[in-house]
């Protein structure tokens, strides 16, 4: 539902039921991810250690945040088509390269296996889950030496520091997230889908014209 409530990226044209079974993967990806460093739910054990000193509430909506800042959960991003101008590309001997890869954005560092980035192409659950497993990664390792969510963005954003004024932005939308109520949740939802539905058919409407 938090991930509905949000305003798909402009190029999205895929009908609200396909769009709802896309954000169903990032939602189940999210929350494995979150249980999986928080030690909750199915990973609750006495030998897991945490990896995220908060909940896993808090991280899953870390988690909504950064992949809507990064890529607004894309269709054509979140499936490894990225735009020429799209995902960090580079040109290498004429070829486009996009060195960032899934909703998340992950590129290939020391944080990432060569293994886990081969995975990340994908909207596939298991591609999904790799990215959001890998993004929590790079925020944990933020929080760790911040200790604070604006320093963990930060670090998370490649700066070498806890302080960037980009992660402002972006913390504010965590923040406004986080107080949501799900009746809010659901009124954003209904809204986003009215809206949704109105410019499909603007657009067909349009492109039905131009074919005339």
């Amino acid at each position: 539902m938090v991930l509905l409530s949000m305003e798909p990226s402009h190029g999205d044209r895929e009908p609200w039921d396909i769009r709802a079974q896309r954000m169903e993967i990032v939602a189940k990806s999210i929350d494995s991810a979150a249980a999986q460093a928080t030690c909750s739910a199915e990973f609750a054990s006495a030998t897991c250690k945490p990896t995220w000193p908060g909940s896993k509430r808090e991280l899953s909506l870390l988690l909504v945040t950064k992949g809507y800042w990064e890529s607004r959960f894309a269709k054509n991003v979140h499936e490894g088509k990225c735009q020429p101008y799209e995902c960090d590309a580079t040109t290498i001997n004429g070829n486009i390269i996009h060195r960032a890869r899934s909703p998340w954005q992950i590129q290939r560092t020391l944080l990432v296996s060569k293994e886990e980035y081969a995975k990340m192409t994908s909207n596939s659950l298991e591609s999904t889950t790799m990215a959001a497993l890998v993004a929590t990664r790079y925020l944990a390792v933020g929080m760790a030496k911040c200790h604070t969510i604006p320093g963990a963005i930060a670090v998370y954003g490649g700066v070498a520091n806890c302080n960037w004024s980009g992660a402002a932005g972006r913390y504010k939308f965590f923040k406004d997230i986080s107080v949501r109520t799900d009746e809010d949740f659901s009124k954003r939802v209904d809204q986003q889908r009215a809206r949704l539905a109105a410019r499909l058919d603007r657009e067909d409407k349009k492109e039905n014209t131009n074919k005339k």
